[in-house]
């Protein structure tokens, strides 16, 4: 892939002393996130010349675009033999592949950027309530999702994504240790803990961490809105499993599962420690676990909740996470 790059305008007004001015300044590009409904960030791009917008999915190996809209953006599709799955298993539904001539995001632009095809029409429910004495209209304001943006992408082009901040950083010449290191620097200072970041055997981002004191890891997942465990990591680690309170989607394929929410007395990120944490429990694929290894077995997800009220700034360039406590300074 080729990256034709300029700084986005809202760094030029930033100072050095912010994060923005710090980026803009080793001469990243930024793009603007958006947060909708779900908790999720997504960014307003261009794709072959036509406007659509992505999900940020570091749980997602590749860029997915939705075979809903692939006639939108003149792809042509290639058939594949890998059944789409996500954190509940792998459905009938075989993945599609095609190449995106151009993908725009913010000033920054991408070329011949490879991509799979699945039908992830599940991210935009219809909106077609009307308006009664009891409630308002369903919104139709929300953004049609037309895909998500994948981790190979971000790890080619060292990408840096703010959570909190909403914007998704690019960098033209792709991964720098000066960048990173900088970066590292400048939010030690403010009081942020660094998580090592690993590419595990499924080509997810995982993180160590512990579920009331037993190790394990998670996946580090902006495509999920909560934090997921499976139910007999939880078990196992001391958590208690309340009845069932609905179901749940798992991403790609269109499976789902029972779930309830429990509590985890302390979860731990790294050295990072929530206490009395709120995540959502069930059955979670063996594949996604990776439960046959023990170096490479993880409990669950990690998900959007807790990255975002927690101030997230994750550095796939660097391979870090960071978090901060809402009350630190």
């Amino acid at each position: 892939m080729v990256a034709a790059l300029a700084p986005f305008a809202v760094h030029s007004q930033q100072s050095s002393g912010t994060l923005a001015g710090l980026l803009s300044k080793q001469g990243l590009a930024g793009a603007k996130l958006e947060r909708r409904s779900g908790n999720h960030l997504f960014v307003p791009v261009s794709i072959n010349n036509q406007r659509g917008a992505l999900m940020i999915d570091t749980g997602s190996p590749n860029t997915v675009i939705d075979v809903n809209s692939v006639n939108t953006f003149g792809l042509t599709v290639e058939k594949s033999g890998s059944n789409v799955g996500g954190l509940f298993g792998r459905s009938w539904e075989r993945f599609g592949t095609s190449k995106v001539k151009s993908l725009a995001m913010g000033n920054c632009t991408v070329t011949n950027v490879p991509v799979a095809i699945a039908d992830f029409s599940g991210m935009n429910p219809e909106h077609r309530a009307a308006a009664t004495g009891s409630h308002l209209a369903d919104s139709k304001a929300l953004a049609h999702i037309n895909g998500v943006l994948g981790a190979r992408e971000m790890v080619k082009f060292g990408m840096i994504i703010d959570c909190t901040r909403q914007m998704l950083d690019v960098n033209p010449n792709g991964r720098s240790p000066g960048v990173s290191q900088s970066l590292a620097s400048f939010l030690a200072g403010r009081g942020f803990t660094r998580i090592p970041i690993r590419l595990n055997a499924n080509d997810h981002f995982d993180v160590e961490g512990a579920l009331n004191g037993h190790p394990t890891r998670f996946i580090l997942d902006t495509g999920s809105a909560n934090t997921l465990i499976d139910t007999q990591v939880a078990v196992k680690s001391g958590t208690g499993v309340t009845a069932l309170a609905g179901y749940g989607a798992g991403g790609a394929g269109g499976l789902s599962e029972g779930i309830n929410r429990t509590g985890v007395k302390e979860l731990a990120i790294g050295n990072f420690k929530l206490a009395n944490a709120e995540v959502v429990v069930a059955h979670v694929s063996k594949d996604v676990l990776l439960s046959n290894s023990a170096a490479e077995s993880n409990a669950g997800v990690l998900g959007q909740e807790y990255l975002a009220s927690n101030f997230a700034v994750i550095d796939i360039g660097g391979m870090a996470l960071y978090l901060r406590h809402p009350d630190s300074r």
